[in-house]
């Protein structure tokens, strides 16, 4: 199967009311502006949201000014050019099919199938219970019969949606499941939706496919590979990493679909700047994943050629690394969990963030994947303790492995207990406070004042037992924000300590009794951050990657391939304007170091230019001095490092 990088999504959309279609469209044009721009991979539209087909059909509504074979010229003409082509096909949205069959929509539960804002996409959605998944089912095996040389499937907009159109109540009846209920009639567009995924499976056969938009629990043994989708801009910054954090563990090649958008998907006037398509591009390689880039091709005029001559900048930049980066691994010293297969919430979202600027190395993992090679575990926020893991904590903690437990973590599945005697702690229930506050027993360094912090985002109150420690104290304030009937009460100064720990110690876990991470997200309080630092700094004396001189805004990842030994450095970071975070400008910075932890070295360097580096060894560690970084660097030590 082919290893997919440097890929383009092409989304081609287009309304009915075009009478000058395709009319300056040349496929050797397109693909030879796709091959100048170092593609190797693209998902090409053969029926869009709008339920035009851009092929010849002898089942669905081609477009009604197509004149000629547009998407079977677009697979010819990249295939000369050793281009791939997965065939795009939107499966949740087909609105002139909605228009013409409307007993093939969901009906939502007021008995609507149309609703929202009918200028956006979804105002109306497809029922694959009905005739709706034959025909669809039927293009799909079209395709994939006429165009051998298409090398996938890509199904967009794959939602389950909950329908109480008469065909799917009249299913869940005769399953002896109740049509009333609720429960019953989303379980039923569950098992619907997947029954028609396998089914696209047994069409794609050993091709490509990905189901895009389902729970990676429902679509683990049917994708062949993952494309995070993110538009940063739109979509925060935040949201990638923490995915790919995840899905890299998961045995599959892994995209990074950004866009070339400004605003969003459909934004034809919008190209984002050079350093904002750099930053998402090495946010992927710095992350051990490839990198795909939205696009949305003009109707007339085919691909813009000022998006590809900025994609063909950042891509011929990108093959330059690939000696580095094709088949690298993330090294990583945290495991942060997940309380399930794919879930991935905002204290992930969180966890990363506080690990990105404090420089740690991470990877989260759910309860099947090994933590053998984990100096520390993270459980952030919600992740109960099952059997299976409670198994795998007690073999870490006997290890000597560390442990930070926040909020309700560490509890067992029914949330009345710690779930592991080593815990050495009381759950006391749930926090009746709404405005508490905590105060450090720790030092924890000169920029954080020695004063009363905000929890902001309360979980449960917890006891130390003998033998375990209060790191930072538990104060309540003299009352919960509240209405009384005469006031709001808004200002609630802390009262008195409670005589309990905020945050708890016993050997080698820490337990939080508030949300910290979920926290950070919404309030981003230095102090929260550094009592996470404090306790990772007790659980990791000897991190893989220590930083000299690189701020906050920086992000530094580690991979390995082949005996190498490879740091990232990142410097761009968006800038909130208005509603939009953008990226405009690369950072620079001067005289920083990087110290990472490996085996005797043979030469280190800066790629890809191979520029030899200044290093000096200092114990485990060798510690590289970099004299600029300008945007992003990449910096190798290449030898035969220890394994992390």
């Amino acid at each position: 199967m082919r290893q997919l990088k440097r890929a383009v999504h092409i989304d081609f959309h287009t309304m009915p009311d075009i009478p000058d279609f395709g009319q300056n469209f040349d496929a050797a044009r397109f693909a030879d502006m796709l091959k100048e721009a170092r593609v190797e991979f693209i998902n090409a539209f053969a029926k869009c949201n709008i339920g035009f087909a851009y092929y010849p059909t002898a089942i669905g509504l081609p477009h009604p000014y197509l004149q000629f074979d547009l998407f079977g010229q677009t697979v010819e003409e990249c295939a000369k050019r050793g281009i791939g082509v997965a065939a795009y096909f939107n499966g949740g949205l087909d609105h002139e099919m909605a228009r013409k069959h409307r007993e093939w929509t969901v009906v939502n539960k007021d008995g609507q199938i149309i609703y929202g804002d009918r200028t956006a996409n979804f105002f109306r959605n497809m029922c694959l219970n009905t005739g709706y998944r034959d025909y669809l089912l039927g293009m799909i095996r079209e395709v994939a019969e006429r165009y051998p040389a298409v090398e996938g499937f890509f199904i967009d907009c794959l939602i389950i949606r909950p329908c109480y159109c008469n065909d799917c109540l009249e299913s869940i009846r005769s399953a002896g499941r109740n049509p009333l209920d609720d429960a019953d009639v989303l379980a039923f567009a569950r098992e619907t939706m997947l029954r028609f995924c396998r089914e696209v499976k047994t069409i794609a056969g050993d091709k490509l496919l990905y189901l895009n938009g389902l729970k990676l629990s429902d679509t683990e043994e049917l994708n062949t590979h993952a494309e995070i989708e993110c538009l940063p801009s739109a979509w925060s910054y935040d949201f990638f990493p923490a995915r790919a954090a995840y899905i890299r563990n998961l045995g599959k090649q892994v995209l990074y679909m950004t866009g070339r958008f400004n605003v969003n998907w459909g934004d034809f006037g919008g190209i984002k700047s050079k350093a904002s398509l750099q930053n998402d591009c090495w946010d992927a390689i710095s992350n051990a994943v490839t990198t795909s880039v939205g696009d949305h091709m003009h109707p007339r005029d085919g691909l813009d050629p000022a998006v590809y001559k900025l994609i063909g900048e950042v891509y011929r930049e990108l093959e330059r690394y690939e000696p580095w980066t094709d088949n690298a691994r993330a090294v990583a010293d945290i495991a942060i969990l997940t309380p399930a297969i794919g879930e991935v919430t905002k204290a992930h979202n969180g966890a990363v963030r506080m690990l990105g600027e404090l420089k740690y190395t991470y990877n989260i993992l759910d309860e099947r994947h090994d933590l053998s090679g984990y100096q520390a575990v993270i459980l952030p926020d919600n992740v109960p303790v099952t059997p299976l893991l409670k198994q795998k904590l007690e073999a870490h903690l006997a290890r000597g492995g560390g442990i930070i437990s926040t909020g309700r973590s560490g509890l067992n599945p029914e949330g009345t207990k710690f779930a592991i005697d080593a815990w050495n702690m009381e759950y006391d229930g749930d926090d009746p406070w709404n405005c508490s506050y905590f105060k450090s027993n720790v030092d924890l360094g000169a920029d954080v004042p020695d004063s009363l912090c905000g929890i902001y985002n309360q979980a449960i109150l917890i006891q130390a037992k003998e033998g375990a420690t209060s790191v930072a104290d538990y104060w309540q304030p003299y009352f919960n924000r509240h209405w009384d009937g005469f006031h709001g009460y808004f200002y609630t100064p802390p009262d008195k300590y409670a005589g309990r720990p905020a945050v708890a110690r016993s050997g080698n876990i820490f337990q939080f009794c508030f949300n910290i991470f979920a926290s950070y997200m919404d309030y981003a309080v230095p102090v929260h951050k550094f009592l996470i630092k404090y306790a990772l700094e007790q659980l990791i004396p000897a991190p893989s990657l220590k930083c000299e001189n690189i701020p906050s805004t920086a992000r530094v990842t580690l991979t390995a391939k082949d005996g190498m030994r490879i740091v990232h450095i990142k410097l761009t970071h968006p800038e909130p304007r208005g509603r939009f975070n953008i990226i405009e400008d690369r950072q620079s910075l001067s005289d920083s170091t990087v110290s990472i932890k490996c085996g005797p070295v043979r030469e280190v360097y800066l790629a890809p230019e191979r520029k030899p580096l200044s290093y000096e060894r200092q114990g485990e560690y060798i510690r590289i001095f970099l004299s600029k970084v300008d945007g992003y660097a990449m910096a190798v030590a290449e030898g035969e490092p220890a394994e992390p």
